[in-house]
C-alpha cells in the first residue's frame, strides 16, 4: 500500500510537492505527488523520457494545474536522486494508484523514450491504464516496427512549432492508428516546451481524460481487483468530434 509522506519539499521551479512512496526490490524511492484537490476524477503519471531523470518545471506546473481540478499526479523521472529507471518503476506506481481505488489511471509521457512505453504496454502481462496521453513524445526513429497492439485509447499532442522529427513521428502514428481509438491534435502556437500554452495544454488533456470510462471494481473475493475498461467501435473515446471540446478550450484552466 502506498504511503504518503507528509513532508514538503521546495522546487526551484516555486511548486510545492508531496512525496509519493514505492518500493523496488527492497529500496524506497520517494515520487513528486500533488493529491487531487477537488472531484477526484483519478490519477494521473507523468513520465519525462530521457535516460537520466531531471527536473522538468512544464510537467510540475501540469502536475499542479490538474491537481487543482481533481487528479492525483505522480511525476516519474523527474527526482535525480532517483537512480532506479522510470520504466522498472512504472508497474509499481501503477499498482499503487490502483490500490488507493483511483476510478481511472491514466499515464502521460513526454518527451523521448516512446518505444518504451509502447514496449510496455504491448505486453499482455502489462500492469493495465485507462489511457495514454502523449505530449511531444518520439521514439527511437531506427526502430521500425509495426504499431504495438494496446488495449486502451490514445491522445497523441504536439505543438505547432514543435521540433521536426517529433511532428514527423506524429503524423506516422496518425496512419498506424487510424483504425484504432486514437485522436491526434497539433496544438496551434506551441513548441516543444509549451513556454505560453501551458493552461491550454492542461485544458485539452483534462477534457480528453474526463471522456475515458471509469474502472469498474469487483467483489473483493474475485481473483482480480478490477475489470478493464471495454472500448469498442462505438466507443464515444473513438468517435470525439469538434463540437465535444466545446468549454475545455474556450475557458482554459488558471495555473
Amino acid at each position: 500500500m502506498t504511503r504518503m509522506i507528509l513532508l514538503f519539499f521546495f522546487i526551484t521551479t516555486s511548486v510545492w510537492a508531496d512525496q509519493f512512496e514505492i518500493k523496488i526490490d527492497q529500496q524506497s524511492l520517494e515520487l513528486p505527488y500533488w493529491p487531487a484537490q477537488a472531484n477526484q476524477y483519478g490519477a494521473v503519471l507523468i513520465v519525462r523520457g530521457g535516460d537520466q531523470p531531471q527536473w522538468s518545471d512544464l510537467l510540475a506546473q501540469c502536475a499542479k494545474q490538474l491537481s487543482a481540478i481533481g487528479w492525483s499526479v505522480v511525476l516519474l523521472n523527474c527526482s535525480p536522486s532517483n537512480t532506479v529507471p522510470w520504466i522498472k518503476q512504472l508497474p509499481e506506481v501503477i499498482s499503487s494508484l490502483r490500490q488507493d481505488k483511483n476510478k481511472r489511471i491514466i499515464m502521460i509521457h513526454y518527451g523521448e523514450q516512446l518505444n518504451l512505453s509502447l514496449d510496455y504496454f504491448s505486453k499482455p502481462q502489462a500492469k493495465m491504464i485507462n489511457g495514454l496521453v502523449l505530449i511531444s513524445a518520439y521514439g527511437d526513429d531506427s526502430i521500425k516496427e509495426k504499431a504495438p497492439s494496446l488495449r486502451f485509447p490514445i491522445f497523441d499532442v504536439a505543438g505547432q512549432f514543435d521540433y521536426d522529427f517529433v511532428l514527423t513521428q506524429m503524423n506516422d502514428r496518425k496512419k498506424e492508428y487510424r483504425e484504432r481509438s486514437y485522436f491526434a491534435v497539433e496544438m496551434p502556437g506551441a513548441d516543444h516546451d509549451y513556454d505560453f500554452s501551458r493552461r491550454l495544454l492542461v485544458s485539452f488533456v483534462h477534457g480528453w481524460m474526463t471522456k475515458l470510462p471509469e474502472t469498474q471494481a469487483l467483489p473483493r473475493s474475485m481473483l482480480e481487483s478490477y475489470i478493464e475498461p471495454v472500448y469498442s467501435s462505438q466507443s464515444q473515446v473513438v468517435s470525439i468530434e469538434q463540437s465535444d471540446w466545446t468549454g475545455f478550450i474556450d475557458n482554459p484552466v488558471e495555473p
